[in-house]
């Protein structure tokens, strides 16, 4: 009787029960990338001659070899997740859900990342110059020999030059839940640069045969770039960059990146040349207007520098130019014992 009443019971639990499908806790999402590197705009310059690779570098940028996919919250921006994938795109699970995504390509040299964890604080930035070579640059306002002077360099921070980060976001993405077998979300998205890209000319200038060398700080420019909003931060930055000698055609030139001029600002250029005897000449221009103008499609800061004459260095072996003798040589007998 009692296997009766057992096998009836077991009878009523399995007529009750049911085979429901199982939810997938979280979804492969296909993120396949397209980058676009062309700028919106041409860089060009008043002599026709082709430029170094150091500079179609920094206007071509770089095809970046890895990305990294930041997940967040749509409600409090706080990261949910994060994984690296090829150049191409990849893949990565997430639970269902609404999300932003953020995608920027990993490893750049000079620009770095911080504060991922929170969308409205990611922020791309390059590092200032060392600060004792930063005392150095603004000490030399301070040179007896120097005409075209200004006190000091703004006091905003002086900064590397931001190499391309090529980002995209996309903003309000569903993840679906699905039942029963694996499913996959498929995501398109375009990846393009945070920065401009100028070009400066500095024209007929006279002693170009004595110039070592020219460096440039170009004042008034953005500090950063908040991409994930995505933002620029408002805060000056001065750039540094450095420039190459024309004989030639008797120019100082050079292509320069920036997270991008900040509203307002007044634009200056600092030009600091070391002839080749070691002295010192600093001039500075106000190219405001040039950065202002809506007609400067092509980001192209020209300036007329007639008033830059560098005459020959009177004697060489300025600092830092150190000199070795030949060597003569000496034999001599050395006792072993």
């Amino acid at each position: 009787m009692a296997y009766v009443v057992l096998y009836c019971v077991l009878l009523i639990f399995s007529a009750g029960c049911r085979r429901i499908p199982l939810y997938d806790r979280s979804t492969s999402v296909n993120i396949v990338i397209d980058l676009d590197r062309e700028l919106d705009h041409e860089i060009v310059m008043t002599v026709d001659k082709p430029l170094e690779k150091i500079y179609t570098d920094k206007i071509d940028g770089t095809v970046p070899a890895y990305y990294e996919v930041l997940v967040y919250d749509t409600v409090t921006d706080e990261l949910v997740s994060s994984n690296i994938i090829g150049e191409k795109g990849g893949s990565l699970s997430v639970f269902p859900g609404d999300y932003h995504l953020v995608i920027y390509s990993f490893g750049t040299e000079s620009t770095q990342i911080k504060d991922s964890h929170n969308r409205n604080k990611l922020n791309a930035f390059t590092t200032d110059i060392t600060s004792s070579k930063g005392d150095i640059l603004r000490s030399k306002a301070i040179w007896p020999e120097i005409e075209h002077v200004s006190k000091a360099y703004e006091d905003d921070p002086i900064i590397n030059e931001p190499d391309h980060l090529y980002t995209s976001n996309e903003m309000n993405v569903t993840i679906d839940a699905f039942i029963g077998s694996e499913q996959n979300v498929t995501i398109h998205t375009t990846t393009s640069s945070i920065l401009d890209v100028y070009s400066l000319e500095v024209l007929n200038i006279k002693g170009s045969e004595n110039i070592e060398k020219v460096e440039a700080f170009v004042t008034g420019q953005v500090i950063s770039n908040y991409f994930g909003i995505p933002e620029r931060e408002a805060s000056p930055a001065t750039v540094y960059v450095d420039m190459s000698i024309d004989t030639e055609n008797n120019r100082l030139y050079a292509v320069f990146n920036t997270f991008g001029k900040l509203p307002g600002e007044q634009n200056n250029i600092f030009l600091d040349i070391t002839d080749s005897g070691g002295g010192q000449y600093r001039y500075v221009f106000n190219v405001t207007d040039q950065f202002d103008n809506p007609d400067t499609r092509n980001h192209q800061i020209i300036i007329e520098g007639d008033i830059i004459d560098i005459p020959k260095a009177e004697h060489g072996g300025g600092g830092f130019q150190p000199s070795i003798n030949e060597w003569e040589r000496e034999d001599i007998d050395v006792p072993l014992g």
